[in-house]
């Protein structure tokens, strides 16, 4: 899903102002350019490749600011997201996609279902190898 951001003159002002006063932040400014990116109607995919972000950062930088403000996008720390249900087991499906017996996300997928019990959307699971390199490890194979 994607959120649309409209900004005022003045919520434009204020992060272009930002923007300014913050030339050294590389945190602060990746987070305000988003917003702004996403106020002149750029695509995820193009942000993400203007800024060198991951897409999941797109949304939860553009959701806290929609919910909180430029002070809640400021102050957000990524330590207090809630963790995946597969964080314990990553090294694990690391190990398992380098396996001779698994060669696509799907067989992937399968295994961790049956090995673990966590049922995974297929898209959200090959978002979860691409952010972690597990599917580099998988391409490399092919």
């Amino acid at each position: 899903m994607s959120y649309k951001i409209n900004l005022t003159q003045t919520q434009e002002n204020e992060l272009r102002k930002l923007v300014r006063e913050n030339q050294n932040r590389k945190t602060i400014l990746k987070r305000v350019y988003c917003i702004l990116l996403k106020h002149e109607g750029q695509k995820n995919e193009n942000i993400t490749q203007l800024l060198g972000i991951h897409e999941d950062s797109i949304a939860d930088w553009t959701k806290i600011y929609l919910k909180k403000g430029i002070d809640g996008l400021l102050k957000f720390k990524y330590a207090e997201r809630r963790k995946s249900k597969l964080h314990p087991y990553k090294h694990q499906i690391k190990r398992m996609a380098s396996a001779k017996s698994v060669k696509t996300i799907e067989q992937l997928r399968c295994k961790v279902k049956e090995k673990y019990h966590i049922e995974l959307e297929y898209s959200w699971f090959f978002r979860y190898c691409r952010k972690y390199g597990i599917y580099k490890i998988l391409k490399e194979k092919s």
